[in-house]
């Protein structure tokens, strides 16, 4: 090796032990040990050894194919700006030829993102630099000679002293944000104080504005089990999937019959299991098969068995969700849930089996919470499942929650908490690199609706972080206007969701402030009944229902407070829908007050009552002159005058 090269490669030595310094520094973290931190900083100096590589090659090889594939490595695309050279024409087609490999990768980027395709990024960088190596021995003998001797090879130098320079940017900027949080912190307390959370007053029943948005949703669910009219289908591997729309209209679904309908099964009941149902059609889990194939390299077409908790924990947290509520137990049994694929492979799992998996992939995940899909881990994801888990456990008496927890929280704060107290949007399990300015302000106030049920100190601290960027000029930054439910141009699932967690974590005046700014901006509209909002998606409807119908804490008591799948009191077994919109159903001992609405005609209507007293007379307080007697299982069919809102009271005759 000549003198010359030699210095020259001891100067990059010397600036990459200052990068590594740098990497260290943000490798390194004040709070507690970080896997993800370790690998993000092993990623940068895997990618500075590349540049040395680089960096040598082009220094000891006369070579243009070798120069052009040395740069190609340092850079995708990078190997045909090699051919900038004396000639215009083949310096603008070489010029044009990298700009395209650069988009390439960035598409290929996004699709790695989007669809957990860890292959295409690979082979696009290496496949950009190999065409460029072999194309170049095609051009002219002298402006191949030319190519060796352009400046253009000491692009790897330059790389390596940009890679330098981010790595110091990097550590002095989260030093500066660590500094930030802790002022905040020690401004505002780690508590929302009482002055800024205003709690809403509980209420007693379901408005009728709020039923008739809710037929919305229950219009979708009763539909055959196999038809999915006025559902969104986009594509099946982001937000706009039809399985987050199910999801959603379910857990909607079981706040309200956890609040306001605990002695109400009748149509609620047939909602939940039609949208369970839809959720083992194929449909909608098919994407899982190819997800498998380019980010496992595996054929695997089962959706639970691992890395797609997107599905499995979603799922759990349904099926956990409708059985506190509505009191469903037919996924209990082994078998119950049954994915069959059209190529004959088939799935059965239950509702403790899918949480056992669960907890298993969470005892031996490395960073404490599992991917969503091949190589990208979402903490949104994981918390929403994490809740399933916890509410499965509430209602089972297992304790996997309570085994997965202290690695789960510790995990949360110091792989997926960003030093200025955001949570990551994502981060990547084979880089370590993790995002946390994008999406929004959803994926920073969503988490708080389902990490109040597990985790509800951590969820006061996010809120407050969430509540100090909804306020002022930062507002309309941090509400993204794109609905992620359809991909329209609406604010209508930023401000449905934030404002759940609003509701969720007792803060009535931003939950307020966002429902009526989503009331002007994405107007409602009454048509047969039903109020839709014709600029917001399915999802963002749902969401909003979460809003409406939820109040402080009602999703943690949800969770932790599950209603007994033993029925012990009266009930509405039945009820027509859409005859029947009921706003509210309690029991109290041998008596039962419900709050009904006609939803269609008035009249006399009929329901079907259970729960009471074997043989036994009953009274309505609105006809009194028509007593009822119920048979040997303590159930009867009645028929009611509903005319207008009409509170039902039914108890024994004296």
């Amino acid at each position: 090796m000549s003198f010359a090269v030699q210095s020259h490669l001891e100067q990059h030595i010397s600036s990459l032990r200052t990068s590594i310094a740098a990497l260290r520094r943000v490798a390194s973290g004040k709070r507690c040990p970080s896997i993800s931190r370790r690998r993000a900083a092993r990623t940068g100096l895997l990618y500075a050894g590349l540049l040395l590589l680089s960096i040598w090659v082009v220094h000891t090889s006369s070579r243009p194919d070798i120069h052009a594939l040395a740069l190609g490595l340092a850079l995708p695309g990078g190997g045909f700006l090699a051919w900038a050279a004396a000639d215009t024409s083949s310096m603008s087609l070489g010029v044009a030829l990298a700009a395209a490999s650069a988009l390439f990768f960035l598409a290929a980027l996004g699709l790695w993102f989007a669809t957990g395709n860890v292959v295409l990024p690979a082979v696009v960088w290496l496949g950009s630099a190999i065409v460029a190596a072999g194309t170049i021995l095609a051009l002219p003998e002298p402006f191949a000679a030319y190519a060796s001797r352009s400046p253009i090879v000491g692009l790897p130098s330059g790389m390596l002293a940009a890679l330098g320079s981010a790595a110091v940017l990097i550590a002095l900027d989260a030093r500066r944000r660590r500094r930030w949080h802790g002022r905040f912190i020690a401004t505002t307390g780690p508590w929302c104080s009482a002055r800024s959370i205003a709690g809403q007053a509980p209420r007693d029943e379901i408005a009728l504005d709020d039923l008739q948005r809710l037929r919305l949703l229950l219009d979708r669910a009763l539909q055959p089990v196999d038809r999915f009219d006025g559902f969104e289908w986009i594509d099946q591997f982001q937000t706009s999937a039809v399985r987050y729309q199910l999801n959603f209209l379910s857990y909607a679904l079981s706040v309200a019959s956890h609040a306001y309908l605990p002695a109400f099964e009748g149509y609620l009941a047939t909602a939940q299991r039609n949208l369970v149902a839809k959720q083992l059609d194929h449909r909608v889990w098919r994407y899982w098969a190819l997800e498998s194939l380019w980010g496992h390299f595996r054929s695997n077409r089962d959706p639970i068995a691992r890395d797609n908790i997107m599905y499995s924990g979603f799922l759990a947290a349904q099926i956990a969700y409708a059985r506190g509520s509505v009191r469903i137990c037919d996924y209990d049994a082994p078998g119950a849930l049954h994915l069959q694929h059209p190529g004959g492979a088939s799935f059965r799992y239950s509702l403790p089996g899918i949480v056992e998996c669960l907890s298993r992939q969470y005892g031996a995940a490395r960073y404490g919470l599992l991917a969503c899909e091949p190589g990208w881990i979402y903490p949104l994801c994981n918390i929403m499942t994490a809740s399933g888990i916890r509410a499965a456990d509430m209602q089972f008496g297992t304790r996997h929650w309570e085994a997965v927890e202290g690695a789960f929280r510790h995990h949360l704060r110091s792989d997926f908490t960003a030093v200025d107290g955001r949570l990551l949007a994502f981060r990547s399990t084979l880089t370590g690199l993790g995002i946390s300015a994008v999406g929004g302000a959803i994926l920073q106030s969503l988490p708080c609706l389902f990490l109040n049920a597990i985790c509800p100190d951590l969820a006061q601290r996010q809120w407050q972080r969430v509540r100090h960027d909804l306020t002022g000029p930062r507002q309309r930054r941090v509400l993204w206007p794109i609905d992620v439910g359809n991909y329209g141009l609406s604010r209508a699932a930023s401000y449905a969701a934030t404002a759940a967690a609003a509701v969720e974590l007792g803060d009535g005046e931003v939950a307020d402030q966002l429902l009526g700014q989503l009331d002007a901006e994405c107007p409602a509209y009454l048509v047969d009944g039903v109020i839709h909002r014709a600029r917001a998606s399915l999802w963002s409807h749902a969401a909003e229902l979460l809003a409406r119908l939820g109040g402080q804490n009602a999703l943690q008591a949800l969770v932790t407070k599950p209603h007994s799948p033993k029925r012990e009191e009266p009930y509405i077994k039945s009820a027509k829908y859409p005859d029947l919109l009921v706003a509210a159903a309690r029991a109290d001992r041998d008596s039962l007050r419900a709050v009904i609405y006609p939803g269609v005609d008035a009249g006399y209507k009929p329901l079907t009552i259970a729960g009471l007293k074997p043989s036994t007379t009953y009274v309505i307080d609105v006809a009194p002159e028509h007593p009822f007697a119920t048979d040997r299982s303590g159930e009867a069919e009645i028929c009611v005058p509903i005319f207008a809102r009409t509170v039902l009271r039914i108890h024994p005759a004296v």
